[in-house]
């Protein structure tokens, strides 16, 4: 062992015996727990509930500012008859024990009694299932938050904790946002009217302030503090703004009717504020990043150009000008003779084509063949008589000469003549 490793044992080396392997040490925790601990009643609000595939139960007992978990497996659940649920308070009776595997401590629950829901608890899970049935839940209808926002409405008490934490932590973020604060009260008579007012009023003033979004927040507290955000007006109120709200109210295990209707749900003020601004480091970043990638781009586009431009100039034409361009009046000239040889003898076909279309032409003129002695004859009608049958006697005829035209009456027709 060198002499950095020594120093680690102040008073001196441990025994073999001395030492624990982590699962050794977990299961004397484990020994030492069960043995002091073996049936105790714990009094706690239930959260975070849920069930494994197994029909084992998870969950938590908490009180305000503390709270343990929780496991009661399912051969004990099918003895009590009862159904717990998230937000009711219970009186559990069980092992503290310690999930070797995890190193956690937690109550192992053998049976549960009822301490009650309280009329609180009811109007929140009735209220709760009627506005998710209305689609006041859906994700469909919430709104995206701005990425780099220019004002931000806050509506909470302008003396509590959260008002504090929210300011704070977007200052140091990203000091350029401006923070308007609508002043409320978040417990109490009156609270959840004010709540509601100031989100229309918000919405009201958006376009004369510049806001882009809301928060609505408060930090933790007892069912009954936070009851105003549990409220019908202020749901309905957030659902029908027209700016994205973000809802921060109470400690990480509290939800309320706002949490669901909100566009965002954080757990706290604090996170209310991390969410709504990004971090200026980060944006800086970004900066960074792009400028690279545009001087890279540019570099490469002018790097690609002076290539191209190397290339023109160390060409043959660009050298060379003037040889360039004796070699094209050359070779224009050359053209020049082609085109006229070839436009002559273009000329003699194409007259040659016309005299002997002239000639067919002559050939089949019926004015010619009237010159020889023929003649075209027509009856009565104007039609051309070709046939001993086209007339009848008595009928009137005009007969075209070359010269002339003679008027005629049919005295009689003979097929074989």
């Amino acid at each position: 062992m060198n002499q950095s490793s020594s120093n680690l044992f102040e008073q001196g080396e441990p025994e073999t015996d001395e030492i624990y392997s982590v699962s050794q040490l977990n299961r004397e925790a484990r020994y030492l727990l069960e043995e002091n601990f073996r049936s105790i009643w714990v009094e706690g609000e239930v959260s975070n509930l849920h069930e494994s595939s197994a029909g084992h139960l998870y969950f938590t007992l908490k009180e305000e500012d503390s709270e343990i978990d929780a496991v009661m497996f399912s051969g004990d659940k099918r003895k009590i008859g009862l159904e717990p649920e998230d937000g009711i308070a219970l009186i559990a009776r069980g092992t503290l024990t310690v999930y070797e595997k995890r190193g956690r401590y937690q109550l192992r629950v053998r049976d549960l009694k009822e301490v009650g829901k309280g009329d609180l608890q009811k109007k929140f899970q009735q209220l709760k299932k009627r506005l998710k049935e209305e689609g006041l839940f859906d994700d469909s209808k919430k709104k995206s938050l701005p990425r780099f926002p220019g004002s931000i409405g806050i509506i909470t008490s302008p003396t509590g904790a959260a008002i504090r934490d929210i300011v704070s932590t977007i200052e140091e973020r990203l000091p350029a946002v401006t923070c308007y604060v609508f002043p409320v009260k978040v417990q109490g008579e009156g609270a959840a009217g004010q709540i509601a007012e100031s989100i229309r009023r918000a919405n009201n003033l958006r376009l004369k302030m510049d806001l882009d979004l809301l928060v609505i927040s408060r930090g933790g507290g007892s069912l009954e503090d936070l009851w105003p955000f549990n409220e019908e007006v202020v749901a309905r109120a957030i659902y029908d703004s027209d700016l994205p709200v973000v809802s921060g109210v109470g400690h990480e295990v509290d939800f309320t009717i706002s949490d669901f209707v909100a566009d965002v749900r954080v757990p706290t003020p604090t996170a209310a504020g991390k969410e709504v601004v990004p971090e200026k480091r980060d944006i800086l970043k970004d900066v960074d990043v792009y400028k690279n990638r545009i001087l890279k781009t540019g570099a490469s586009t002018v790097e690609d150009r002076k290539r191209e431009l190397d290339r023109l100039t160390s060409s043959f034409g660009f050298r060379l000008p003037f040889r360039n361009l004796e070699d094209k009046s050359q070779e224009f000239d050359e053209l020049a003779v082609e085109l006229m040889e070839n436009g002559t003898n273009i000329l003699s076909l194409r007259r040659d084509s016309l005299i002997s279309l002239v000639d067919r032409l002559s050939i089949a003129n019926p004015t010619e063949l009237l010159k020889k002695g023929y003649s075209v004859t027509y009856g009565e009608s104007g039609s051309l008589v070709t046939d001993y049958r086209d007339v009848e006697d008595g009928e009137n005829l005009k007969t075209r000469l070359y010269k002339g035209i003679i008027h005629s009456v049919v005295t009689g027709v003979n097929k074989n003549e």
